[in-house]
């Protein structure tokens, strides 16, 4: 079979450390490659194996030795990118946040539909390839935890280092859609509807965010316009409750764990690379013995394959003829959360989605 041939749009951060995925010779590779820097496509070419500069996306789109885009511009250029993409007939991989509301959303959702052959995915959805994530899939739905009735997801992030600069834009609600809620929060709820699959249908949502502050004059967050941190509860149509909790730059440890509760079983997971962890944790009474805890062997995340993940996985499934694990129509759940969480934290009341 021959590999998947991509289009790059968009030479920043994250598409640099998105190169490996077109060079490792898997089932991608890298025909061209286009930013408004064009020296920072220039640099990134030869890490996509020699890719050819394109004036602009819509040279890429117009290619017919192109098959998917890799779209790794800024947040407010995915919706009309991934569109025009759409309609040029190009499966599509976004970076995170899909979108920047439910709304954009949907109209993506429309042109799939017109399309439906085209794949189209989110790099949110990274995670999905670890270990320890398709082992706490499979416990669900197997009823190994039990009825899960409880979630806690928390995450604590460090703060910038000092002197830290970045693009306006990540300081652009308006072109960003939030702070650690849009830039880290598509990981967690990606996640978690990974995870928990047909259970991940969030009905209110009740939450709070707070914007980035400075924690002493010579440590300023390069941010302070978007949020730092938020709260919020997730009422499931099961009954399931979820607690989400991520912050950063705060006075305190950096810190993440995922706690899982049924009525069976419990289980203590994590997300993020941490190879300091031994595993998930499996706690569980049996008879009249004492809390048993069970380290599980599934490996968790690795950095190098997380990172690529998604371009992996949109390839397999074009491949396959198959939806990626990640779809428009989950992004919609995800989405409907981060507008609830701006609804509810600006009005402080709950948010009752709808379908």
């Amino acid at each position: 079979m021959k590999p998947i041939r991509y289009g790059v749009i968009g030479a920043g951060v994250i598409a640099n450390y998105m190169a490996r995925a077109f060079t490792e010779g898997r089932d991608s590779v890298a025909v061209s490659v286009t930013d408004v820097n064009t020296e920072a496509a220039r640099k990134l070419a030869p890490e996509l194996g020699g890719a050819k500069i394109a004036s602009d996306y819509r040279e890429i789109l117009a290619d017919p030795a192109i098959d998917a885009v890799y779209i790794a511009t800024p947040p407010f250029l995915h919706r009309p990118m991934t569109l025009d993409a759409l309609r040029a007939g190009k499966h599509v991989c976004c970076e995170k946040p899909f979108m920047l509301t439910g709304a954009e959303v949907r109209e993506i959702i429309a042109a799939h539909q017109a399309a439906p052959h085209l794949k189209v995915n989110c790099a949110s959805s990274r995670s999905h390839c670890a270990g320890t994530a398709k082992r706490a899939r499979q416990m669900i739905a197997d009823g190994e935890l039990g009825t899960l009735y409880h979630i806690c997801y928390e995450q604590v992030n460090p703060p910038y280092k000092p002197g830290s600069v970045l693009p306006p834009w990540r300081d652009d609600p308006a072109k960003n859609g939030g702070g650690i809620s849009f830039d880290w929060g598509p990981y967690d709820l990606d996640w978690l509807s990974f995870v928990l699959g047909d259970l991940f249908r969030p009905r209110v949502v009740f939450g709070t965010l707070g914007n980035y502050f400075p924690l002493t004059p010579e440590r300023v967050p390069p941010c302070l316009n978007v949020d730092g941190r938020h709260s919020v509860e997730i009422i499931c149509d099961s009954g399931l409750t979820i607690h989400w909790s991520r912050r950063a730059a705060e006075h305190g440890p950096v810190r993440h764990n995922i706690e899982l509760r049924g009525t069976k079983a419990g289980l203590d997971a994590y997300m993020m690379a941490m190879p300091e962890r031994p595993g998930m944790l499996l706690h569980a009474y049996h008879g009249t013995e004492e809390l048993k805890t069970t380290v599980l062997p599934d490996k968790g995340p690795i950095w190098e394959d997380t990172m690529v993940n998604p371009i992996r996985e949109l390839s397999r499934a074009i491949i396959e003829d198959r939806a990626p694990s990640n779809t428009p129509e989950q992004n919609l759940r995800i989405h409907g959360i981060l507008d609830a969480l701006i609804v509810s934290a600006r009005t402080r009341q709950a948010v009752r989605l709808t379908d």
